[in-house]
């Protein structure tokens, strides 16, 4: 179909006028080269607008008819306006032919050289014949001329050449061999500028006469096809203000035409190639509105003439390329300095092209069928060489209404059905939606700019690049949730989903599955289940089921994809980026803890999806990580209880939420401090096969925030056992406290080998007391030797506000204990076995306090303060 919506680059282009170089050797001469340079390289905006051909000098132009219409009364038009009319004004008729010929004034052989450039000038006019080309000579010499008047002999010899070339004397120029050779070029390119203007302002006037020979009876076409050239020629001129004149009498005479099927998509093709015109001068001089306005009169007028129905997609394709055009041509005036708002930018241009090749797809697959086997496509094989733009291939200069023949017309339909069939339609769409996201990301209106991704993603499936459809879902999808519009949510999760399994990425598979069984999502009860299972199967290392309707054979390939490894599969699941059917929270039981009590965290997890799940690990993190190991529950393979859950218990019920208690002491150095849950992680699977690991950012928290609704009237009277979600408040922070006036702090441990630790602190108005005591017994059997062994340690802090310094004192003993008969080896050594070794050892310091004027309440005449160790 781009055969007939697509506009020709003769049209897109800047028109310029054309101006044929020959009698220049620009591969053998060295100075015919520098000479063509000057005219083809390095063309500033501040030079004229021409464009240069070198052709030899007996190049064959194209033919001028050479019987003249003198009349259009038994004249009917084949179309509107020939396919290679403006091609060969703008690169094969040229404006002004320049024959370069080498010859001084002084040249000795003159006559001889001045027979052969008027030979020459003689074979280009002949080549020319019936055109209104102008003709001119340029003679190179190797001399800097005289100023005019000084030099009679290079004037008489110019008269004489010009009169043997037949030419005029304004058509006769010098360009001597010096080295400002540019300066002489410009000047030649000034002239050869007005002869070209002469001819398009000739070549315009002669299509303006044939306006008197018309009746728009018959001739109405005609009436388009000569404003359109009259116009041309204007641009051509570069008067473009006369050109946009005669390019709305165009369009005017096209809204004039009488329209059917037959000539439908003629007349459509032409009406676009106006409206370009219309429009893109229309931003050239700086009256946007005017073009916006001709632009919606165009679409307006023309968006409900389809044509043929069962070729209905070629005005979808048709209607498409109006609205992509357009929107170059806005974009193109905007970076030339026109401003743009929000509401009225290109963006929406592309937008819309993109609509209607997205429909012109949508009516490809509920129309159009293959050509049988053993058909033909020969009728529609000259399609991109047709006469007339516009017009079908195997009625060609038919302007009939009933078409010629009507097997024919059947068979050009099906073999144009057939040739749309093999267009790839999603690589058409997705450059406009790309030019449609720029724009709309240029101007802020993000929400347009989401929205056109997701088509995007979706044209990307389309076409079979699964990765990028994946990437471009994933960035708009956060978007959709935090403004809970679920179905839209869903459909995206769906299709990225069936990505995640043509290309056989695992965790893109879980992700999407862990969300769309959630309960937010819109899919149905049996969707969900089906979704589920197949997430079963793959954290089992199975291969899942295939989506529904995808390709058998992109199914077939993806199956390959899916086969189990040998290496284990383990990756990570940011379940705060995503709405899933996982829910977690974790607190601690207090907000502060005294140094002495054990600190408890509670961590509680919701599934809301079909059916039960189990999980294998569930652990926490806090911001010192030597207590992470003992926040952690293995799953035992047990089934769980409604409530409280206990170690190997991660079997969860749909709905019911589970708690799992933590609990240890913490270490000296974090009194003070604060503690604080960085994370919680939930395992699914198994770390020998495959397992997705859960992780939620500190204490995690509902997967969507729930929105404040009314209070409702009656609670339900809830089981004694039942954990109300909603109620759990998220507490990731608990402080461990030091101790404090009239605390009795006392920590008890115990060990297989009987030893007890305490530690009294005793703190009162009148003083600090600090006691420790530690006791060590290890008691053998009877059969052995009985040794008894038992240490007593104490530390006494005694602080009063009476007493006038700070007393410590130590007392350490030692025992040991052994039978009787031993005893009497009473002056042995200490390591004697049967010794008795009893040692006291005190230490008193005397300490006066150190004066200050600052009271404390635990010690209030003194400004030292002691701390337990």
């Amino acid at each position: 179909m781009s055969w007939a919506n697509n506009l020709p680059e003769e049209l897109t282009c800047r028109p310029t006028g054309l101006v044929i170089l020959t009698g220049l050797d620009v591969t053998y001469n060295a100075v015919h080269k520098s000479i063509w340079d000057s005219f083809y390289n390095n063309r500033r905006l501040d030079r004229v607008p021409l464009q240069f051909q070198v052709v030899p000098g007996d190049h064959e132009y194209p033919k001028c008819r050479t019987n003249k219409r003198q009349s259009y009364e038994w004249y009917i038009p084949k179309g509107i306006l020939k396919s290679g009319w403006m091609k060969k004004h703008l690169t094969q008729v040229p404006a002004v032919a320049v024959m370069f010929f080498d010859l001084d004034w002084d040249d000795a052989m003159w006559k001889e050289k001045q027979m052969e450039c008027s030979t020459r000038v003689e074979i280009v006019r002949n080549s020319l014949q019936g055109r209104g080309t102008k003709v001119s000579v340029v003679l190179i010499q190797k001399n800097a001329p005289l100023p005019p008047g000084e030099d009679v002999v290079a004037a008489e010899r110019a008269a004489s050449l010009c009169s043997a070339c037949e030419l005029s004397a304004k058509h006769l120029y010098v360009l001597p061999q010096t080295d400002h050779l540019i300066g002489y070029t410009i000047r030649l390119e000034n002239a050869f500028y007005e002869l070209s203007q002469a001819y398009y302002h000739g070549e315009a006037r002669k299509v303006k006469s044939h306006k008197d020979f018309l009746n728009k009876t018959t001739h109405q076409l005609l009436f388009v096809r000569h404003q359109f050239k009259i116009a041309f020629f204007n641009e051509l001129k570069q008067d473009t203000h006369t050109a946009i004149k005669h390019y709305k009498q165009a369009y005017g005479h096209i809204l004039e035409l009488r329209m059917n099927d037959t000539n439908m998509l003629e007349v459509k093709t032409i009406a676009g190639f106006v409206n370009y015109k219309i429009c893109r001068l229309s931003f050239q001089h700086n009256a946007p509105l005017d073009g916006i306005a001709q632009f919606r009169k165009h679409i307006d007028f023309f968006k409900g003439r389809i044509g043929v129905a069962d070729l209905a997609f070629e005005h979808s394709a048709w209607m498409s390329k109006q609205f992509q055009v357009f929107g170059d041509l806005f974009d193109e005036a905007i970076k030339l300095g026109l401003t743009a708002i929000q509401t009225q930018h290109p963006g929406f241009y592309y937008q819309h092209s993109a609509d209607y090749a997205i429909a012109r797809k949508q009516l490809c697959r509920g129309s159009c069928k293959p050509l049988p086997v053993g058909a033909s496509q020969a009728i529609v094989e000259n399609i991109g060489s047709l006469d007339f733009y516009g017009q079908r291939p195997w009625r060609q200069g038919h302007q009939s209404i009933d078409p010629p023949d009507l097997q024919k017309e059947r068979d050009g339909i099906a073999a144009l059905q057939a040739l749309e069939l093999l267009e790839e339609h999603s690589w058409l769409i997705i450059p406009l939606l790309n030019s449609a996201v720029a724009q709309f990301k240029k101007y802020k209106s993000l929400r347009m700019k989401r929205f056109l991704m997701v088509q995007m993603g979706q044209e990307y499936f389309h076409a079979r690049d699964y990765q990028r459809s994946i990437m471009l879902l994933s960035k708009v999808t956060w978007d959709y949730r935090v403004e809970r519009w679920w179905p839209l949510l869903t459909s995206i999760l769906m299709t990225s989903l069936k990505c995640a399994y043509l290309t056989g990425k695992v965790q893109d598979y879980v992700i999407n599955c862990v969300e769309l069984i959630g309960p937010y999502t819109t899919c149905s009860a049996e969707e969900k289940t089906r979704i589920q299972m197949n997430l079963l199967r793959v954290m089992s290392n199975d291969a899942p089921e295939a989506e529904p309707g995808l390709d058998a054979v992109c199914v077939e390939k993806a199956r390959h994809l899916w086969t189990p490894g040998s290496e284990p599969c383990v990756f990570n699941v940011e379940m705060q980026n995503i709405v899933p059917c996982v829910e977690c929270k974790a607190r601690f039981t207090s907000a502060a803890v005294a140094a002495d009590e054990e600190v408890t965290v509670e961590v509680y997890i919701r599934v809301r999806c079909p059916f039960p799940v189990r999980f294998s690990k569930v652990s926490l993190s806090l911001n010192n990580p030597m207590y992470n190991q003992y926040l952690e529950v293995i799953d035992g393979h047990g089934a769980a209880s409604e409530g409280e859950g206990h170690e190997g218990n991660l079997y969860l019920v749909p709905g019911m939420p589970r708690r799992y208690t933590f609990s240890f002491l913490p270490v000296q150095e974090d009194v003070g401090n604060q503690l604080e849950i960085t994370g919680v992680c939930v395992v699914l699977g198994s770390e020998t096969a495959r397992c997705g690991v859960m992780t939620w950012v500190g204490a995690g928290g509902d997967a969507v925030v729930p929105v404040q609704t009314c209070l409702s009237l009656l609670p339900k009277r809830q089981p004694s056992n039942h954990i109300d979600w909603n109620q759990i408040q998220l507490d990731a922070v608990t402080k461990l406290e030091r101790d404090t006036a009239g605390l009795c702090h006392q920590t008890e441990t115990r060990y297989r080998c009987r030893t007890e630790t305490r530690y009294n602190w005793i703190m009162s108005p009148t003083g600090l007391c600090h006691q420790t005591e530690t006791r060590y017994t290890w008691i053998l059997s009877p059969n052995t030797t009985g040794l008894c062994h038992q240490t007593e340690t104490r530390y006494s802090w005694i602080m009063s506000p009476n007493t006038t310094g700070f007393c410590h004192q130590t007392e350490t003993r030692y025992r040991w204990m052994l039978p009787l008969m031993s005893i009497v080896l009473h002056r042995l050594k200490p390591d004697t076995p049967g010794f008795c070794h009893q040692t006291e050892t005190r230490y008193n310091w005397i300490m006066s306090p150190i004066k200050g004027n600052d009271q404390s309440d635990c010690c209030p005449q003194y400004c030292y303060v002691v701390t337990p160790p």
